[in-house]
C-alpha cells in the first residue's frame, strides 16, 4: 500500500477557529505574517491538542510539520513540547513520540518550520494524538500537519 501523505489533522492552520483543537489558554489570533490567515497563540502553561482516528498505512513513517513563531518578551527563549501519541480503542496512550523544542526569539516576523518523524504506529493502534504544551513563553503555531510518507 502506497503511503498517502494526507494530513490527518483537521484545521491545522486554525482557518475555522479552534475546532476541532481543544485546550486551555490556547487564543486564536490574527496570524501576524500572512495576511487573512490564523494562527494558535500559546503562552506559558498552554496546551493545545487534537485526537483523531487513525487507519494505519503500513511500511509508512509519519511526520509532524509544524511552524512556530517566538513573540517572547524580552528577547527570551520559549520552550515548547510538540507529541505525537497512539491510543488504543480505549483512549490509552501505547507509543508517545516527544519532541523538546527551545526555541530562540525571532529576529524578524517570521515563523520558522519544524518537523519530526515519529515511528510507524503498533497495530493496536485506533486514534492519534497530537499535543503542543508550552513551557516557557509566548509562541505562534501554524500550519500543523501529520501525513504517512513512505520509509
Amino acid at each position: 500500500m502506497a503511503c498517502t501523505n494526507t494530513n490527518i489533522i483537521v484545521n491545522g492552520g486554525f482557518r475555522t477557529g479552534l475546532a476541532p483543537w481543544t485546550g486551555t489558554n490556547v487564543k486564536i489570533v490574527k496570524n501576524p505574517v500572512y495576511k487573512n490567515d490564523s494562527s494558535a497563540l500559546l503562552r506559558t502553561g498552554s496546551v493545545l491538542k487534537q485526537r483523531q482516528a487513525l487507519t494505519i498505512q503500513k511500511g509508512c513513517a509519519y511526520y509532524l510539520y509544524f511552524r512556530l513563531l517566538n513573540v517572547t518578551p524580552s528577547g527570551l527563549n520559549a520552550n515548547l513540547f510538540a507529541t505525537v501519541s497512539y491510543l488504543d480503542n480505549h483512549g490509552n496512550i501505547i507509543r508517545s513520540t516527544p519532541l523538546q523544542i527551545i526555541l530562540p526569539r525571532a529576529k524578524k516576523l517570521a515563523f520558522k518550520s519544524y518537523f519530526n518523524i515519529v515511528p510507524p504506529p503498533p497495530a493496536q493502534t485506533r486514534s492519534v494524538s497530537v499535543v503542543f504544551s508550552s513551557v516557557k513563553g509566548t509562541v505562534f503555531v501554524d500550519y500543523i500537519r501529520l501525513a504517512a510518507h513512505t520509509v
